[in-house]
């Protein structure tokens, strides 16, 4: 097995945008056309401006919510499946820019439970859901950022329904963590 130890010394990788395109010119259009497709993609989310993303991720959130009150069980077990894919492995990739996360944990173990009622669950699902979409109403990959939308979406729920998060629903959140 090899060991870093203090003697080595590792060069740097420097990733420039000829190394990574072939050229500047070509790394010059990728990010042009990124660019071109990302402001035409995101125009109607910030039609009336970046400031009211989180007003509009509340207002998904009470569609979402409505939409709960009659929800289809065996599409409803399907999102559940979707989440439980994915789930984890995102929390163990964004756990440390999340200050919802055991919010987001207690809602996941209740999502899990047959004795949360259904539109309850229905509601989680959604709420988890949105937060395993990279490309919401703030796209997760910027950071602590992209998370603003997210926790939105999830305390509108949590509101709606958090009398179907137990105590032992918050316990398991908390054993997930490492915490007592």
């Amino acid at each position: 097995m090899f060991r870093l130890t203090q003697d080595v010394k590792m060069k740097p990788r420097r990733y420039s945008p000829i190394r990574l395109f072939g050229s500047l010119r070509r790394a010059e259009k990728t990010l042009e056309r990124s660019r071109v497709r990302a402001e035409r993609e995101y125009r109607p989310l910030y039609k009336d401006g970046r400031a009211n993303a989180l007003e509009r991720a509340e207002a998904v959130a009470l569609e979402k919510l409505a939409e709960a009150e009659h929800v289809d069980p065996n599409q409803l077990n399907e999102d559940q499946a979707k989440v439980e894919a994915g789930f984890w492995d995102k929390v163990k990739k964004v756990a440390r820019q999340l200050p919802f996360l055991d919010d987001l944990l207690a809602s996941y173990f209740a999502m899990r439970d047959s004795n949360t009622p259904i539109q309850a669950r229905a509601a989680l699902v959604f709420g988890l859901l949105y937060f395993l979409w990279v490309f919401d109403i703030i796209p997760d990959f910027l950071g602590v950022i992209g998370y603003a939308d997210d926790g939105t979406v999830l305390t509108t729920i949590i509101m709606q329904v958090g009398a179907a998060i137990t105590d032992e629903h918050r316990k398991q959140a908390r054993e997930a963590l490492g915490e007592r």
